[in-house]
């Protein structure tokens, strides 16, 4: 007798995406952290509203008004999504596990979380999800004062489409341009598909 292998379709991945994240909120999260149902409840919340305005800029007084929480338990929930890979954290130091600090910028852990938990798709934040889940994977990320990302305390990466200038970071030293809708580069112009072969 041969085995069937059963195979899923494109259109049910969202789906099992979302399912994933919340077997990692309902199970995994309380496996690592202390946490009550109540918090759980608002973990899921504390995504919906992520989900619904990324990249997320956060005034995390108003955030944890709606939540009904404070401070600590606040950023333990978003470090606790961080870790999970749901949520993509950047701070403007590099980030300290033991002294949690508000986030400057919060994203989606990546592109797929995007198409299955956003309503709509912005495609400068689409680009920005991209560029900073490849690389954090292996690079220490953080949010520069003038750019979108500083790569390793040195690099500094503004990121866009194709007719995108170094208006934005002009003049400044190790500054470079990640190009969507490009498939070659030019001196400071790197093809933003590129960066896809660092993860």
């Amino acid at each position: 007798m041969v085995a069937t292998i059963k195979t899923e379709s494109i259109e049910d991945f969202p789906t099992r995406l979302r399912e994933t994240v919340t077997v990692v909120i309902d199970s995994d999260l309380p496996a690592v952290e202390k946490v009550t149902f109540d918090t759980l409840q608002k973990v899921k919340k504390l995504l919906m509203i992520i989900s619904e305005h990324v990249p997320f800029e956060p005034k995390m007084s108003e955030l944890w008004r709606q939540l009904s929480t404070d401070n600590e338990l606040g950023l333990r929930m978003l470090y606790a999504l961080e870790k999970a890979q749901v949520l993509g954290l950047l701070t403007s130091k590099a980030k300290n596990y033991k002294s949690l600090t508000k986030p400057d910028k919060i994203f989606l852990g990546n592109t797929n979380l995007m198409h299955a938990l956003c309503p709509i798709i912005d495609k400068g934040n689409e680009r920005e999800t991209f560029f900073c889940n490849q690389l954090k994977a292996n690079q220490e990320v953080t949010y520069p004062p003038k750019g979108d990302f500083m790569i390793n305390d040195k690099y500094l990466f503004e990121v866009g489409g194709k007719g995108k200038t170094f208006d934005q970071i002009a003049d400044l030293p190790d500054s470079y341009l990640a190009i969507d809708d490009t498939e070659i580069g030019h001196g400071n112009r790197i093809p933003l598909w590129l960066f896809g072969f660092l993860y």
